[in-house]
């Protein structure tokens, strides 16, 4: 069984975290000082866990789910999958190769914003499953 992580927000640890109950206790990654990166920061603490992960985003860290992906793929622990919430769309291809390596799920509630829409219809065209459940409902069933 998978365990979920919460990845940090920009500004502080991810609000969704808080805002849903799961059966088992999920991973909550804390947010870097100011003087670390925030990719940097995630990929080393997550680095600590060898049990299959399924990373959770919300908003803008959103983009750095290639990065994390490569940074567990590197430990060869890849992810088993993504939730992007409200996402801001993350580059394919690049630096990472050929992420996503694992099923992407993104969730669109009604506090998104336009450009999390428009995200949710680029990830329809990229073959992700887009749902407007509530992240409670969406975590739960993984």
């Amino acid at each position: 069984m998978a365990t979920i992580a919460f990845l940090p927000e920009t500004d502080g640890i991810n609000t969704v975290a808080a805002q849903v109950t799961l059966s088992a206790t999920p991973l909550v990654i804390t947010p870097p000082s100011e003087s670390v990166r925030w990719v940097t920061h995630v990929a080393s603490q997550l680095a600590s866990t060898a049990e299959p992960l399924v990373l959770v985003f919300h908003g803008e860290t959103s983009v750095h789910a290639p990065a994390i992906g490569f940074s567990r793929r590197s430990l060869r622990r890849p992810a088993v999958g993504y939730v992007l919430i409200d996402p801001v769309m993350p580059t394919i291809g690049g630096d990472y190769g050929d992420w996503p390596d694992a099923p992407v799920t993104v969730v669109i509630t009604d506090s998104a914003d336009e450009s999390a829409k428009e995200a949710s219809l680029q990830s329809r065209l990229r073959g992700w499953k887009v749902t407007t459940d509530l992240p409670q409902e969406v975590l739960s069933a993984l």
